[in-house]
């Protein structure tokens, strides 16, 4: 940001200029190719890789990308908040899709310019801003060869289905940290927004007795409470929460949600 001399902030950069900024500093400053798009509500990013998946991948629990890869898409994302930042009228979202352009895998981040303007201005942790990401990988046979981004999709991010998505994967991290991998394994968890109301299912097994009681519901609602009040998010119904394995589902409305204490 630039400083007036009325001592207001005004913008760097201009809206219009954002994809071709992204792209530009890229390529000047990291020798990257990327290609740019613009939806209304989203900025997506195309980045071909050769090597997405690190060699130790499966075996190391810490090892996923390849280290070039990994530094690759470090500089991408610092590119994007360094001018999402600076910029008038940003997208409400930002979509980086990184492709393994010789084995066909697709890895999405997708990010609310929001939580970055926060976490570059102090106001949340960088550990929670990370978990605000949604990221995902997929088998893609048309990314094979693709250097310009020809087999990407583009499509407007809202923030219901962005919220889903991030609940979803939020749950599935929680049950894979520290204090409870060693008890529970998540096959499956999964988020939607459909008519006006959120679904969450998953399917979470315990699979050793934890020292203290955990009710996996529970903590699947208080993480469903905290994101929606968070982003003080109300314009919704209500929610339906289906355990998989028990065939249990609950239903609460948007007033019991927003009425429970936020852990």
């Amino acid at each position: 940001m630039t400083v007036g001399c009325d001592n207001n902030f005004h913008p760097t950069y201009k809206e219009e200029n954002i994809p071709f900024l992204v792209k530009q500093i890229c390529k000047d400053e990291y020798k990257l190719d990327v290609t740019t798009q613009r939806t209304q509500t989203t900025l997506w990013i195309y980045a071909p890789v050769d090597k997405l998946l690190h060699k130790d991948y499966g075996i190391k629990e810490d090892k996923v990308y390849d280290d070039n890869t990994a530094e690759k898409l470090r500089n991408i994302l610092t590119t994007i908040g360094r001018v999402l930042i600076s910029s008038d009228n940003t997208p409400e979202f930002f979509a980086l899709l990184a492709s393994d352009t010789n084995l066909g895998i697709d890895y999405t981040i997708i990010g609310n310019v929001l939580d970055i303007k926060k976490s570059y201005s102090g106001f949340i942790p960088w550990t929670e801003a990370n978990r605000r990401y949604i990221m995902k990988f997929a088998a893609a046979p048309t990314a094979i060869g693709d250097k310009n981004g020809e087999h990407l999709s583009v499509y407007d991010v809202t923030l219901p289905d962005f919220l889903a998505e991030q609940i979803a994967q939020r749950i599935s991290s929680h049950f894979q940290e520290d204090d409870y991998k060693n008890y529970f394994k998540v096959d499956k968890s999964n988020g939607k927004f459909s008519q006006n109301n959120f679904i969450f299912e998953y399917e979470i097994k315990q699979t050793a007795q934890p020292p203290k009681p955990i009710d996996i519901k529970k903590e699947a609602i208080n993480i469903i409470t905290y994101c929606i009040q968070t982003y003080e998010f109300r314009d919704f119904s209500g929610i339906t929460v289906f355990d998989l394995l028990k065939k249990d589902q609950l239903e609460l409305n948007r007033k019991a949600i927003w009425d429970r204490p936020k852990d």
